[in-house]
């Protein structure tokens, strides 16, 4: 018996077989895939312009007909950009790819009557509900919103703003806001973020213009520690010099000769287990006590300043004093042994 098959049960297959292929892929999505023509199968592809063609059959294979160039009007005080929105940011919710609906005016400039401004007015509502169709997207967008508030309220930097975000929408994408306060999980956020920029902030700080306790941000920041594995460096009482030493006013040499003694092991060793924020206003202290002439802050001062207690202070300025009279603290920037790193 003869198993070939005749000429039009042949040209059946075939057509079902392209008939399959087209349905099944694009021809943009087996260039992608195979860098190939779908018509002739050949790798020579050409792109030219905004185009991509086959030097064989001369089929266009992809076509991209967006003007992704910026469009430039040139004016009296120079070139000016025409059509150019703000860039794509992962701060917004979207993004920042959705569209806002104006108020009272048309794009010409007109005034709008009464009846547009309310039909204005019930477009934006119902525009700013489909931006956020689920409450999962609402929970994204509501916490980026405190983040950036807290960011604007405590005057950090960009690069912790960035760093916050990130976080934020790890925790968001791994779930770890079910069941949890949004206002602790972005408030955790900015804490873990100033951390991880190794910025000397304190949780109480935060604490204060947050919505939150001092509790709810301490739980949410171990949560996301754990959940996330955050690299977060430990704090050193040299980063909270800075901050107490502009807060009370010291001088430039007080501030070097207190950063001098953070520096020495002997210290170190006194630092272990430790506040580093009280132990750098303790160094701040006992540098101070030390100098004639200067203008000397109090313990209370100095204790509003780095966010610790006088007690801390004067407990550690104690170990200092021993330190001191054992001949165990640095006597100047050139006895301070350092680190040699390849």
């Amino acid at each position: 018996m003869s198993t070939e098959s005749s000429p039009t049960t042949g040209h059946r297959h075939q057509n079902q077989d392209r008939s399959k292929r087209s349905t099944e892929e694009t021809p943009t999505a087996r260039l992608a895939s195979e860098r190939c023509c779908p018509e002739c199968e050949s790798d020579d592809l050409v792109v030219q312009q905004n185009e991509t063609y086959c030097e064989g059959c001369g089929l266009v294979v992809h076509r991209d007909d967006l003007d992704r160039r910026r469009r430039w009007n040139y004016t009296e005080s120079g070139r000016e950009p025409e059509r150019t929105g703000s860039p794509t940011t992962h701060r917004l919710h979207d993004r920042g790819l959705s569209t806002d609906i104006g108020y009272y005016r048309d794009g010409a400039g007109n005034p709008l009557d009464a009846n547009t401004q309310r039909l204005f007015s019930r477009l934006r509502r119902w525009d700013a509900q489909s931006k956020v169709p689920s409450k999962r997207d609402k929970s994204l967008r509501d916490g980026l919103s405190e983040i950036a508030r807290l960011i604007s309220v405590i005057d950090l930097s960009d690069s912790v703003f960035d760093e916050a975000v990130d976080i934020y929408r790890k925790a968001w994408d791994a779930n770890l806001l079910k069941g949890r306060s949004i206002e602790a999980i972005a408030s955790g956020s900015v804490f873990a973020a100033c951390r991880l920029e190794q910025l000397p902030r304190h949780r109480s700080e935060v604490a204060d213009v947050a919505r939150v306790d001092s509790d709810a941000i301490n739980n949410a920041y171990t949560q996301l520690n754990r959940e996330l594995e955050l690299a977060i460096p430990p704090p050193l009482p040299q980063d909270f010099l800075p901050r107490i030493a502009s807060v009370i006013g010291a001088a430039n040499h007080v501030e070097q000769r207190a950063r001098e003694l953070l520096l020495c092991p002997a210290v170190g060793r006194v630092s272990n287990g430790r506040p580093p924020s009280g132990v750098a206003a303790a160094a701040l202290y006992h540098v101070q006590q030390a100098e004639t002439g200067e203008k000397r802050a109090s313990q209370k001062a100095i204790a509003e300043a780095g966010f610790t207690s006088a007690l801390t202070i004067r407990t550690i300025w104690r170990k200092l004093q021993e330190l001191e009279e054992e001949g165990k603290l640095c006597e100047n920037a050139d006895t301070i042994p350092t680190l040699h790193t390849r």
